[in-house]
């Protein structure tokens, strides 16, 4: 349930802390706040989406679906974004984000963050740097991931040949 604007600030969690309090303070008026129930469902994998989503508090779970397994891709924690592939490369959401428990967010439609990005370029690159250092922090740990698991399929070949 969206509220209204917010005057002030942003906090200066996760990746907003490199944003200096002016440019969280003008960022926050272009999106809104909400909060959503343990449960719910934010986005749902092959939906359209055109929303950026900051977690303030709570804990999301972040699941893709195959026909045949549900794969767990990870959490969102407070200070870290959702949706932030679809404000800038516009497609359906490759994943579903639900509420572990009671969630507040603030979300910023692309155009809001097109005009933002547009209007003060300055806190718009602040932002844009903030979201790349996310994407580099992900991509790494998933990264890992699918090498610690090519090595235990390769283990359980040789162990098996």
């Amino acid at each position: 349930m969206p509220e209204s604007p917010s005057r002030s600030a942003l906090p200066g969690i996760g990746i907003l802390q490199s944003m200096h309090e002016e440019a969280r303070i003008a960022l926050a008026s272009y999106g809104s706040f909400s909060t959503l129930a343990e449960g719910s469902c934010l986005m749902r994998q092959g939906d359209a989406e055109n929303r950026l989503h900051i977690l303030i508090s709570g804990k999301l779970e972040v699941s893709a679906r195959t026909d045949k397994q549900v794969v767990e891709l990870g959490m969102i924690m407070p200070g870290e974004s959702a949706g932030e592939m679809n404000v800038i490369d516009p497609k359906t959401a490759s994943a579903d984000v639900r509420a572990v428990i009671n969630c507040r967010l603030w979300s910023i439609s692309k155009e809001g963050f097109d005009q933002y990005t547009s209007k003060l370029p300055a806190h718009g690159v602040l932002l844009l740097r903030a979201l790349s250092r996310q994407f580099c922090r992900r991509i790494r740990n998933n990264s890992e991931k699918m090498l610690r698991q090519a090595e235990l399929a390769t283990a359980i070949y040789e162990w098996t040949d």
